[in-house]
């Protein structure tokens, strides 16, 4: 079976390892430059080109070399088994990345930055940021120490697990003093069911996603960041105004238990993929607006989903206690919503919250959707 890893995670690393930092210099040289003029000077005379006449010169600083990033033979075949069945080719993206260590060695020869004091005193701040609970600062100052010291290769390989044919992603960067910097990424993928997920159940890289490989399917995992923001009108509204969203929506509200819920699902076009989504939602019955909570661990659902385009299955997910089920199938194929028909099954707590589920589609959606039931499990068609 194909060996497998949610690719794009890598290209998040590699992307944030080659982004340009802007950082106080230490001790400056008689080499600093005062001016554009004497700038160009200086590049000239270590041999690189720069800009003519305000247009980019084809040989410039920053196009000469790409990104150096290599695999393992687990990660290039899970690479080229994405790119085989949705045309996005994630090694290509990666090693098209412009390679700014040119740039870099400029600026550390220029103003004689010397990179494992600068590195040392980046990594003092992160450890500090660390102890205070500010992880985003502290991978920040990580990354900085880490672009300063110049970047030669990045190479992303499996480390294997206690559980059996488990893997996690680790990272070797290796700096041009010789220093090989080890990270490990907290992404695991399971060989044998294809699923790749964050170690701490948070997503991959902390984004609330899982994906699976043999489906190139994206999934929303229970402890998403997203769950600590609710949801309201405005962030449709949003999506609507922007060039990557292309869905349609319904909100089944009803009340239960001293609570106005809201069950609101979605299919349609997510970027370049084919999705659907299914949230469970809830409210003090005296706050008014738009706005709701996501659902507590105490009101997930067993739930499950098909999205299907006419008699063509695109993908489904298996029946499990969640708050917001999802699926986006990465494709080069996408589909008017209207065009796509979305199936799910929900378990309601009991009698009283069924009812009051299907009282809500009655009363709203009885002409856009249709379901049966099974006990305290409603199945829909919309």
């Amino acid at each position: 079976m194909k060996k497998v890893i949610l690719s794009l995670v890598l290209a998040v690393s590699i992307v944030l390892a080659s982004c340009p930092i802007c950082l106080v210099s230490a001790e400056e040289k008689t080499l600093e430059p005062k001016n554009f003029e004497e700038y160009a000077e200086i590049l000239e005379s270590e041999g690189y080109t720069m800009p003519e006449n305000g247009k980019q010169a084809e040989k410039s600083v920053f196009s000469r070399k790409h990104f150096n990033f290599v695999t393992d033979d687990v990660i290039g075949e899970i690479c080229s088994y994405i790119k085989e069945e949705s045309s996005l080719d994630i090694l290509g993206l990666i090693t098209s990345v412009p390679e700014t260590n040119q740039g870099v060695e400029f600026v550390v020869e220029t103003f004689d930055i010397n990179t494992t004091v600068i590195r040392d005193a980046l990594y003092e701040l992160r450890y500090k940021m660390d102890d205070q609970g500010n992880q985003p600062m502290a991978v920040l100052f990580y990354f900085m120490g880490l672009y300063f010291s110049v970047i030669e290769e990045c190479k992303a390989y499996c480390v294997p697990l206690e559980e059996e044919n488990v893997y996690e992603i680790a990272l070797d960067i290796r700096l041009k003093d010789g220093t090989v910097e080890t990270i490990t990424t907290g992404v695991v993928f399971n060989s044998e069911t294809g699923q790749t997920y964050g170690k701490s159940g948070n997503g991959i890289l902390g984004t609330g996603y899982g994906f699976s490989i043999p489906e190139v399917l994206l999934y929303s995992q229970v402890n998403a960041w997203t769950r600590d923001f609710g949801f309201c009108l405005f962030y449709d509204i949003f999506s609507y105004t922007t060039p990557f969203f292309f869905y349609n929506t319904r909100r089944i509200k009803f009340d239960y238990d001293g609570l106005e819920w809201m069950i609101q699902i979605w299919k349609g076009n997510y970027i370049i993929s084919n999705g659907a989504e299914v949230g469970i939602y809830s409210r003090d019955e005296s706050r008014f607006g738009t706005y709701y909570d996501c659902a507590t661990d105490e009101q997930m659902m067993e739930m499950s989903m098909e999205l299907y385009h006419g008699d063509d299955l695109i993908f489904s997910r298996p029946k499990q206690l969640h708050w917001w089920l999802t699926g986006f199938r990465i494709t080069d194929n996408l589909y008017p919503a209207k065009t796509m028909t979305l199936k799910f099954s929900i378990d309601m707590k009991d009698e009283e919250m069924l009812d009051a589920f299907c009282n809500a589609i009655d009363n709203h959606y009885r002409r856009d959707m249709s379901y049966t039931v099974d006990g305290l499990t409603v199945n829909v068609i919309w």
